[in-house]
């Protein structure tokens, strides 16, 4: 369920918030494993391909996304938190097939410079785990932008898929019981 948090606060102004049935280990480890983060990161119809992850501060996080009939979303950040079962915090920008900067495929005019910076938490809920997970632009300035102003609204339905695509997975994971 989205909430709107106060602008002053530095996590960013959207938060979605879940309670899975699994483990708060499983459910980090289905955040930092390439093999687990390629079937279910992305809205309904993505597929994640190209996927490499190296959960440590400064590691980087590099996928692409594919989506039916269209151009292909390519993805790269940086690791800036990782506290084991806790906290995931990343970022990431648009890059092209090579790395490199560059607009995002369905806004031409988006910036080269702008990056969404995802901060993720978890938190013990009985025998469960709370997943809290806020999106901001960065640098913040570029929030005002036309093009990340046309993209927070599908940033926002994106992300409240991953984490319905997250809960199937993790329902996939020996009954989301234990790691896999």
């Amino acid at each position: 369920m989205p909430v709107r948090k106060n602008s002053g606060d530095p996590a960013g102004d959207e938060i979605l918030r879940r309670v899975f049935d699994a483990p708060r280990g499983l459910v980090f480890e289905v955040w930092t494993k390439a093999e687990h983060f390629t079937r279910w990161f992305g809205p309904h119809t993505a597929e994640v391909f190209d996927c490499e992850i190296d959960a440590r501060p400064g590691g980087v996080i590099r996928f692409g996304h594919r989506f039916p009939g269209g151009t292909p979303l390519h993805m790269k950040g940086t690791f800036v938190e990782v506290i084991l079962d806790e906290r995931l915090v990343f970022t990431l920008g648009v890059v092209d097939e090579h790395g490199r900067p560059a607009p995002h495929p369905m806004f031409p005019d988006w910036p080269l410079d702008v990056s969404i910076e995802t901060d993720v938490t978890f938190e013990d809920v009985g025998d469960g785990t709370r997943v809290t997970m806020a999106h901001r632009v960065l640098p913040p300035d570029a929030a005002s932008h036309p093009a990340t102003k046309r993209w927070s609204p599908l940033a926002r339905e994106g992300a409240m898929q991953v984490l319905e695509r997250l809960g199937e997975h993790l329902s996939s994971c020996n009954d989301g019981k234990r790691p896999v």
